[in-house]
């Protein structure tokens, strides 16, 4: 049987796992997610990582990769804390697919990766996103899928794990005030769950929200991939 001395050593141990595992993962939010890319040009792009999706940190070594090419990226801070850029060139091809590696803990927890995005050559014009299909890709790259699964919204699931902290979203339709409210001042509702974790003011520009609230709002079918 164990001393008091010891049960206490115990307690403080499986504690201190459980807050170095709390505190092991972040949400990396991209800031200025381009829906194109063109073909042998730079292009800058700008992401946040939070601890918990709340806590900015600074002092990380970030980078960018392009999935299935052999070519990173180091990212370097920006002006405000827990903000990074990496300067990236467009390789050629129809399209490219960025994973941005915070730099805070290991494998896949600490990597976001985007859905693919159309790479133009020089000339050529796309056609603008509908706001559900810009909100797909923002679902991605704002790191909402880290603690959201929303299975009407698969892209990347896999690479992308959600650490199941907010309520799931697969075939909801939730109000559009309500969706509105709860990305441009989520501390102005109540908290969802018991947990610690509450949902984090993003900063999202109106564009981003106007295409999150149309994903989320739509149905289904309104989003293409």
């Amino acid at each position: 049987m164990l001393g008091l001395g010891k049960l206490a050593a115990a307690a403080a141990a499986v504690a201190f796992g459980a807050n170095a595992a709390l505190g092991g993962w972040a949400v990396i939010s991209v800031e200025n997610l381009p829906e194109t890319l063109q073909a042998g040009s730079e292009y800058r792009l700008e992401f946040t990582v939070r601890q918990h999706g709340e806590e900015p940190l600074s002092g990380l070594k970030p980078r960018v990769r392009l999935k299935g090419i052999s070519a990173s990226f180091p990212a370097v801070a920006a002006a405000q804390p827990g903000r990074y850029a990496a300067t990236i060139t467009v390789p050629q091809g129809d399209r490219v697919t960025l994973v941005v590696e915070s730099g805070w803990g290991r494998g896949r927890m600490a990597e976001l990766t985007l859905m693919p995005i159309p790479v133009l050559k020089r000339g050529q014009a796309l056609a603008v996103q509908r706001p559900a299909d810009r909100g797909r890709h923002l679902f991605v790259a704002k790191g909402c899928g880290t603690c959201h699964i929303n299975g009407d919204v698969p892209e990347f699931a896999a690479e992308n794990e959600s650490h199941k902290l907010g309520p799931e979203l697969t075939g909801r339709r939730l109000e559009a005030q309500y969706v509105r409210q709860r990305l441009t001042n989520p501390r102005s509702l109540p908290a969802i769950g018991d947990g610690a974790v509450r949902m984090p003011d993003l900063g999202l520009a109106d564009p981003e929200v106007t295409a999150l609230v149309a994903l989320l709002t739509a149905p289904r079918e309104s989003a293409t991939h």
